[in-house]
């Protein structure tokens, strides 16, 4: 579906208008308030325990007036794990009922709620409803903040925006308003529907974490194995980890991949108990220092995968496919953690065609994974680009533009061309002089599909991919 260059706000909250607007101005699409094209209304009431249904009501009831254009209702709430039978679906009538008439004056009875021992746990969440002038009626949902601060800081957002750290560690209104379009809950609402207006809403399930790939998924490549082909001899202790990958979350990271043995070629393999005792206290100072982190493994040991899931990881990635070992397959069909499978062409016969082959493996592999009782939403796709046979930079390069070809299984697909031995080859490139063309490569990848990038430097990565989507869907 192409893209509606306008659409029409159902509110009468001129803050709200505003705050959605400037996301759907990024991709170039104007928002109005209803009350430009006609009066003001009343509209009818809301209920207490369904956002969905609030949304729905307010755009229907506008479409009503305005059947021809492009109708968009929210409903939003502030939801905070201490108090869980406060604020909700009620958040704003909770506020009005208090007295409180500044923003100021909401942000600080929420802090004040809080002792220093409380759980801060919360978020905040988006429903869109969007009714087209074919009267289709599209519904999203987008989920922002992680936790409530211990204090109001930031100028770049509004009401509560102030007070909800995200994932970065900043809160929302520190973020600019392209960043917070990873973060805020409309923000993310707003990806999810045009996404979901261009068939692209894939939503990766992991360990109750949905990832989804509207502006890219961004895998912080943290290596604590110091035979590592990339930064082995950077590798420091735990402390130095736990630097590292708070840095990368700062940066944009929305996974944390964590691994302790290589597998470059002509790799010896460790021990399970001494990759467990090089991954297990990353995890877990990462999950005390970010419960809220995305944790990923690679690992392709079946005992390795076992610590690192009770460590608290929440992804697997298995070179291997999880199919070499029955236990693999059990293990997965009872938790919830995300599976990232790979096409692995060291151990496969390759044909001329390596798209055919790689889609014949998934097709096998996926089959076999579902068979084992794993839902297909936890499943992402790495084609295992960078893994040939004998490092055969050329095919490597046919990997790499085969990636298209994958998008047919309508999976999110991992791109992992960051540092690689092919810039070498082609180039003469030391390790530290790769990541330009290594930025170069990801973005080819991602514009071929491959929409989740494992990468060395986040920042640049997480940059590169919200500028490709505004880009794409400007008008």
């Amino acid at each position: 579906m192409t893209l509606p260059r306008r659409l029409v706000f159902a509110s009468n909250n001129t803050a709200k208008t505003a705050d959605v607007a400037k996301f759907f101005k990024l991709y170039g699409i104007e928002l109005i308030n209803y009350r430009e094209l006609m009066p003001a209304q009343d509209f009818p009431p809301e209920t207490t325990n369904d956002q969905t249904l609030n949304a729905r009501i307010k755009a229907q009831f506008i479409h009503g007036f305005l059947p021809t254009e492009y109708v968009l209702a929210d409903d939003s709430g502030m939801f905070l794990r201490a108090f869980p039978e406060r604020f909700g679906l009620t958040t704003a009538r909770e506020f009005r009922a208090l007295g409180l008439t500044t923003v100021a004056a909401e942000n600080q009875y929420v802090l004040d709620l809080y002792g220093a021992a409380d759980e801060r746990s919360a978020y905040m969440a988006a429903i869109f409803v969007l009714i087209t002038p074919d009267h289709d009626v599209i519904t999203v949902e987008g989920r922002g903040g992680v936790a409530i601060s211990s204090e109001s800081r930031g100028t770049f957002g509004k009401g509560l925006d102030t007070i909800f750290l995200t994932e970065t560690g900043q809160t929302i209104a520190e973020l600019t308003t392209a960043e917070q379009l990873n973060y805020h809950h409309r923000g993310r609402a707003t990806k999810r529907l045009l996404a979901k207006l261009q068939d692209d809403d894939i939503i990766w399930q992991a360990n109750g974490h949905d990832l989804t790939q509207e502006t890219g998924m961004i895998y912080g490549v943290l290596n604590v194995s110091p035979e590592s082909f990339y930064n082995g001899e950077h590798v420091g202790g735990v402390a130095d980890s736990l630097a590292q990958a708070t840095q990368q979350l700062a940066d944009g990271a929305d996974v944390i991949e964590v691994g302790g043995q290589t597998t470059r070629p002509g790799f010896v393999p460790l021990t399970p108990e001494e990759e467990i005792a090089r991954i297990v206290p990353v995890i877990q100072g990462i999950k005390k220092a970010h419960p809220y982190a995305v944790v990923a493994v690679d690992t392709y040991k079946y005992e390795v995968m076992v610590a690192a899931i009770n460590a608290g990881a929440d992804i697997i990635n298995d070179v291997n496919g999880f199919t070499d070992d029955t236990r693999k397959l059990s293990l997965m069909a009872t938790t919830a953690v995300g599976l990232l499978t790979m096409f692995n062409p060291r151990d496969n016969e390759l044909s001329s065609d390596i798209a055919s082959d790689m889609i014949a493996f998934f097709t096998d592999n996926l089959a076999t994974l579902e068979a084992a009782g794993i839902a297909r939403e936890r499943i992402a796709l790495d084609p295992g680009v960078g893994y040939s046979k004998n490092s055969d930079v050329y095919q490597d390069l046919a990997m790499m533009r085969a990636v298209e070809r994958l998008t047919v299984f309508k999976r999110p697909i991992m791109t992992a061309v960051s540092n690689k031995g092919w810039a070498k080859f082609l180039f003469d490139l030391p390790k530290d002089e790769r990541s330009d063309l290594s930025l170069v490569a990801a973005t080819e990848m991602y514009r071929l599909g491959a929409k989740i990038l494992r990468v060395h430097d986040v920042k640049s990565a997480r940059h590169m991919t919200s500028f490709v989507e505004l880009l794409k869907n400007a008008h």
